[in-house]
């Protein structure tokens, strides 16, 4: 390196970056759920600059990309979480129009009629599309009726030669839920359902019937059998997710009777699994779809596994052959097939979201990604810290602070963020994310736990949350921040936890049950426990598990929901807030913001007119980011390099 290059050093958190705001919101583009249909590929795509309107997009033979829906966005809302919001077969489309709230088929002249009526109270998802039996099955919630919408699995008929809509039929009802409905070529139907309380990676039915037209137009399902599961399980039954037929009639899916999600087979001769160890091939579901697995002929199968937070792509054989890894990624989105070759969606540490295809040698050739490519002189790739905490093992990414121009001070250690994923059953994978690449390029390392209850690391894992919500997770992150210290990673005295939503109840828990963080950045976090009770019907009965049977437990509710606890509030907070939030009302946001100040601390808070739980205006996102590095660089005594507004923090000794 000559004297020219050489590192600059200026204190961490006040290195000049590439990576701008409105780098991090361009950056927030998305590819998901991809269909692969006779050669040609098929996959949903988010537009940031017009507010993350979804649209569907195919890839043409000459490798460019084309815009299907340009009036439409394509979105389904059931379960709140959405999904399966398309699907292509035979060149016939079918999508949900948020636009309208109504589902839409396109024929493959380009066409387009309309399948349902639009309305807004009736929400469809997990859409299938069968073009040669004339029908579309999808999940359906109605909130035309009770307290509670009823969901459903509906046939939708195709409309008729001259364009009227066709007969909607209800399949199945009386289960509080269903999903990944799935089609055989010889008309047997496949689908999920489970009920109330348990959430669907806790216990799910794996059933099967004959899918039969009626006279009338309408269809019916025959000869129904339960192929696995409990019908009288809770919390303990068998988490079953994402059928699909094999050309033979037997049925592939995923099961977590062993404790980790396993690749299974059914068919007459009985069930067996394709795949075995401690890890994980699927993830419990949030979102609707079923992308998790793709047949490449006959006998190969192509999947994914995740061991100990890292995934990887492989191939798994029907025939006993052993399994072939392949390419290493952040995390898979959803695969596809056709012709025999493979692809998926894929994250990945060192760059953008990509459409790939999976090469013969188990390589990647990547075929689409969005945004520009990283600079990789300040890309910071993170490393994988694994621990045996409190509650048990824990995971955490750690992200160095990474730009070639800059180093800190010898003797210094820089200050760091510790991020609290949401769900809290989700998962912090090793991905490039443009938001964590904004902090690391300007000095300040990024911690991603992944504590009691994260998904990825086996049920058991997962179940350390159980009734422990609150107080397992806030261990677990305090843990491992101490480790992230141990190991001469950050500042001890500059941690700042940070969190949205679910992560943002376990960031001003850990706020208020220990000393370990020297501030906090909520996002719309949940600060009541008792607000969420009877909540959206999908998560109504989600803190059954993870905090306790309502009413039975309703004093665990009251002591763990940080609204009750103001007053142990002990570290300067930054507040971020929708006017509009249905799930936590700007009131308790307020109260938290007087709670500060009446203790002295440093305060802000932002309320963002007209946003709900989450932002999704571009204005929002770029205002909140900017106001948490002009709260950090303020209470961790940085000067950053960007030219932003100057936030107000009320009680900081100084200003």
């Amino acid at each position: 390196m000559s004297a020219a290059d050489t590192p600059v050093i200026r204190p961490y958190g006040s290195w000049t970056s590439q990576i701008g705001v409105q780098d991090v919101i361009a950056a927030g583009a998305s590819m998901r759920e991809l269909v692969a249909d006779d050669g040609v590929l098929w996959w949903l795509e988010t537009i940031p600059d017009q507010d993350g309107r979804a649209t569907v997009m195919r890839l043409l033979p000459d490798g460019v990309a084309q815009e299907v829906t340009p009036t439409a966005n394509v979105r389904s809302r059931v379960n709140e979480y959405g999904g399966g919001a398309y699907d292509v077969r035979d060149g016939v489309l079918v999508y949900c129009d948020d636009a309208d709230h109504s589902v839409k088929l396109r024929l493959s002249d380009g066409s387009v009629q309309l399948l349902t009526a639009p309305d807004a109270a009736v929400r469809y998802g997990d859409l299938r599309v069968y073009p040669a039996a004339g029908v579309v099955l999808a999940i359906r919630e109605d909130h035309r009726v009770g307290a509670e919408p009823e969901t459903t699995l509906v046939a939708l008929s195709f409309p008729d030669a001259q364009g009227n809509p066709g007969i909607e039929t209800v399949v199945q009802r009386g289960a509080d839920f269903y999903a990944n409905p799935a089609l055989s070529s010889q008309g047997r139907l496949a689908w999920l359902e489970w009920n109330h309380p348990a959430m669907p990676w806790d216990s799910t039915l794996l059933k099967i019937g004959q899918l039969s037209p009626l006279d009338s137009g309408g269809w019916q399902v025959k000869d129904q059998e339960l192929i696995l599961g409990d019908p009288d399980a809770e919390f303990e039954g068998i988490a079953i997710h994402h059928p699909r037929w094999n050309d033979d009639g037997s049925l592939i899916f995923t099961s977590e009777q062993g404790g980790f999600f396993q690749l299974c087979e059914w068919s007459r001769h009985g069930l067996r699994y394709l795949t075995e160890g401690a890890s994980d091939h699927d993830l419990p579901i949030f979102v609707l779809g079923n992308h998790a697995t793709a047949a490449l002929d006959d006998d190969r199968i192509l999947t994914w596994r995740l061991d100990e937070g890292f995934c990887y792509l492989e191939i798994v054989s029907r025939s006993g052959e052993p399994a072939q890894r392949l390419a290493g990624v952040s995390s898979v989105d959803s695969l596809a097939s056709t012709l025999g070759r493979g692809y998926a969606i894929v994250d990945r540490p060192r760059d953008h979201t990509a459409l790939v295809r999976i090469e013969g040698d188990g390589s990647l050739d990547v075929l689409r990604s969005l945004g520009t490519p990283p600079w990789h002189a300040v890309t910071s790739v993170p490393c994988s810290l694994i621990f045996d905490g409190r509650t048990g093992q824990v995971q955490a990414w750690y992200y160095p602070p990474t730009n070639d121009a800059f180093r800190g001070p010898a003797g210094t250690h820089p200050p760091a963020v510790l991020r609290v994923h949401g769900g809290p059953t989700a998962l912090a994978t090793n991905g490039y994310y443009a938001t964590v690449q904004f902090w690391t390029s300007r000095g300040i390392a990024v911690l991603d736990v992944n504590y009691s209850g994260s998904a990825g690391f086996g049920r058991a894992w997962r179940e350390r949350l159980r009734g422990a919500w609150g107080v397992a997770d806030v261990i677990d992150c305090v843990d491992a921040a101490d480790a992230a210290i141990d190991a001469g990673l950050i500042d001890p005295g500059r941690i700042a936890i940070a969190g949205g939503s679910a992560g943002g109840f376990t960031a001003l828990r850990a706020l208020m049950d220990s000393d370990r963080f020297a501030a906090g950045i909520v996002r719309y976090g949940v600060t009541d426990l008792t607000a969420l009770v009877g909540g959206h019907k999908f998560e109504s009965h989600y803190l059954d598990s993870l905090v306790g049977p309502w009413p039975e437990k309703a004093a665990r509710y009251e002591a763990r929901s940080p609204i009750n606890t103001l007053d142990q509030l002990g570290s300067p907070i930054l507040i971020l807030q929708g006017s509009e939030d249905p799930v936590v009302p700007m009131a308790q946001a307020i109260a938290l913001a007087d709670a500060a100040r009446k203790r002295g601390l440093p305060m802000a808070i932002r309320i963002f007119e007209g946003e709900g739980h989450g932002f999704r205006s571009s204005a929002a996102r770029r205002d909140a980011l900017a106001a948490e590095l002009s709260f950090l660089s303020q209470i961790f005594g940085f000067t950053p390099t960007d030219d932003l507004p100057e936030l107000v923090i009320e009680e900081l000794p100084g200003s």
